[in-house]
C-alpha cells in the first residue's frame, strides 16, 4: 500500500464505497494504478535533459533523430557532457523552428556554445510589407566555433540549408584577432 491508499476508492460515491465487493474491486485497480504511478512518478525528472541519466538521454535523443554517444554523456569532462546535453535540448526546441533562421540559430548555439545570428532574405510578408530582394546567400555570424572546426560548422550548415544556398560564415573571434 502506498501513502495515497484509497485515492481511487475515495472517488466513488459514498454508497458504493460502503459496498465491500465494489470497494474491493476498485482497490484491486488502485493497486495496479499504484504500480504504474510508482514507475512514472519521476518521469518529469527523467525527461529533464539536465537531470536525466546518460542512458535516458540516448533514448530521448533517438526520438528526435540525434545520434549521441552514451560514453560522452557520462564523461567526467563537464565540457563534453554539457555539450551533448545542450545539443539534445536545442534539437528538441528547434523542431518547431526547423527551416527558419531561428531554428538554425538554436542549433548552432547548442553546437558551438556561442552567440549566433543568421541573416537571410526569407520571411513572411504581408500585402503592404516591403519584400526584400531575393537572395541565395545566408550569412551566419557566430562568436566562435566552440569545439568544432570551421569546416564542421560548414558541413552542418550544408545539411541544414537548401541546396543552392551560399553561406557566408563570419566568426567574430577571428575578425578580432586580425585587427
Amino acid at each position: 500500500m502506498t501513502a495515497n491508499a484509497g485515492w481511487l476508492v475515495n472517488q466513488l460515491p459514498a454508497i458504493m464505497r460502503r459496498d465491500p465487493v465494489i470497494s474491493g474491486f476498485v482497490r484491486a485497480f488502485e493497486e495496479i494504478g499504484d504500480s504504474v504511478r510508482e514507475q512514472v512518478i519521476d518521469i518529469e525528472h527523467e525527461l529533464d535533459v539536465n537531470l536525466a541519466s546518460p542512458e535516458m538521454l540516448v533514448y530521448m535523443a533517438s526520438w528526435i533523430g540525434v545520434d549521441v554517444d552514451a560514453a560522452m554523456l557520462a564523461s567526467e569532462d563537464a565540457v563534453v557532457r554539457d555539450a551533448q546535453r545542450r545539443l539534445i535540448r536545442a534539437v528538441g526546441q528547434a523542431l518547431v523552428w526547423r527551416g527558419t533562421s531561428r531554428g538554425l540559430e538554436l542549433l548552432l548555439e547548442a553546437l558551438t556554445d556561442s552567440r549566433v545570428d543568421v541573416y537571410d532574405s526569407g520571411g513572411v510578408f504581408g500585402p503592404r510589407d516591403d519584400v526584400p530582394q531575393a537572395s541565395h546567400v545566408v550569412t551566419v555570424e557566430l562568436d566562435h566555433t566552440g569545439l568544432l572546426t570551421k569546416k564542421q560548422v560548414m558541413t552542418f550548415l550544408a545539411e541544414e540549408l537548401p541546396i543552392g544556398v551560399r553561406v557566408d560564415l563570419v566568426v567574430r573571434s577571428e575578425q578580432q584577432e586580425q585587427r
